[in-house]
């Protein structure tokens, strides 16, 4: 059962693109999935449009992960590779998030992903609306496999995160997550984003100027022998 969502997005140099891949996927990814306590799976895309280009979405049994005795120990034995590549992260959005609400249970290979923020004041009715409106209009759009918002764990996301911070770095607030079969499925769904809509329920796009679409590139799942 996923109940939080560990995200980290981010660009990273062209000369050392290939290189950041390989680690990501035979290293980074495999220490906390297949080694950590409490992390389900983890899922890395490419950006068709929209940037920063690679995602990494790790599905967490809880935030509390982020905080164990494992995970501590693991950011303190930092690998020459991590030690290259983390401080080579570019214009990178992180995010620890416990999901409100999901509808659908299938996985889609193209990812929408929209940044959100409610108005102060209006967060309550912000939540109940991406829950109980948009997210099943979504699921009645032909080719949308699931869909999943997530707000920021405020208290987990500082102690976690202090350590990583780079210069630029930005956090997210809340999160909508939209998995597609195809690109008919990414186009009804992009349709329902209207920014005048997120408006009028009290909320809107943050940190972005508009939803980020992605492809699937890897994923690692708890208990694997490997990915794919």
């Amino acid at each position: 059962m996923t109940a939080a969502i560990l995200t980290v997005w981010t660009d990273i140099p062209t000369d050392i693109e290939s290189d950041f891949n390989d680690w990501y996927n035979r290293e980074h990814l495999p220490d906390r999935i297949l080694r950590m306590p409490g992390f389900v799976q983890g899922r890395r895309y490419v950006a068709i449009s929209g940037a920063p280009k690679f995602l990494t979405l790790y599905d967490l049994e809880s935030s509390d992960v982020m905080l164990s005795d494992a995970h501590v120990a693991l950011r303190r034995q930092r690998t020459a590779r991590d030690l290259l590549f983390v401080p080579r992260f570019q214009n990178t959005i992180k995010g620890i998030c416990d999901v409100v609400c999901r509808v659908g249970e299938g996985e889609g290979g193209m990812l929408i992903v929209a940044p959100l923020v409610a108005h102060t004041g209006r967060e309550a009715g912000f939540s109940r609306w991406v829950c109980h409106d948009l997210l099943p209009e979504l699921m009645r759009a032909r080719g949308v496999a699931c869909a999943t918002y997530a707000t920021r764990n405020t208290g987990v996301m500082k102690a976690s995160s202090a350590k990583d911070d780079r210069a630029g770095d930005r956090y997210l607030e809340n999160l909508l997550v939209i998995e597609a079969t195809d690109e008919g499925g990414v186009k009804t769904a992009t349709r329902c984003l209207d920014t005048g809509r997120f408006e009028s329920a009290g909320g809107g796009l943050h940190l972005l100027a508009a939803p980020c679409v992605l492809r699937i590139l890897y994923t690692l799942r708890a208990g694997a022998a490997g990915g794919g």
